[in-house]
């Protein structure tokens, strides 16, 4: 009975670690469509001289960093519950001795933090937001730059 539990937990908990992956992967795929479509929609709006017809365009480019800044810390939250899980089955199978203790783990994480004293504090998901955060401030600057030549 045991095994069929600990085999069990570790297909509940392999499914928590496809899952995180999954968002990860998607908010890779989410960002590189946005830098994508800024791009040519900035190489649109300078092709027309910055026209008031590309107004709307600008308020777009605005709009859709705001939206990934949005969506990519909902896809952070995703990976957060994904990775809790996955953690509270390993202890999981520590307990039942499927596992050793994770010592040599916790000595790497230190010694890990060590090496790297400052970037460790650094919080990926920040740099995300703060990208997409960026593409919505080039938005309003664009439009900016239009309402200037209008």
């Amino acid at each position: 009975m045991s095994e069929v539990s600990q085999e069990a937990i570790r297909a509940y908990w392999k499914e928590h670690r496809e899952q995180l992956r999954q968002c990860e992967t998607q908010r890779s795929t989410l960002t590189n469509l946005l830098l994508v479509i800024t791009a040519a929609l900035s190489a649109l709006i300078v092709q027309q001289q910055f026209s008031t017809y590309v107004m709307p365009l600008c308020l777009f480019v605005a709009l859709i960093g705001a939206y990934g800044a949005v969506t990519v810390s909902k896809y952070f939250e995703r990976a957060s519950y994904h990775l809790s899980q996955a953690r509270a089955l390993t202890k999981d199978l520590v307990e039942l001795g499927a596992l050793s203790s994770d010592e040599r783990l916790v000595r790497a994480r230190a010694d890990h933090y060590l090496q790297f004293p400052r970037l460790h504090r650094i919080r990926l998901h920040r740099l995300w937001v703060v990208l997409h955060l960026a593409i919505a401030l080039y938005g309003l600057s664009l439009f900016g730059v239009c309402v200037a030549v209008a």
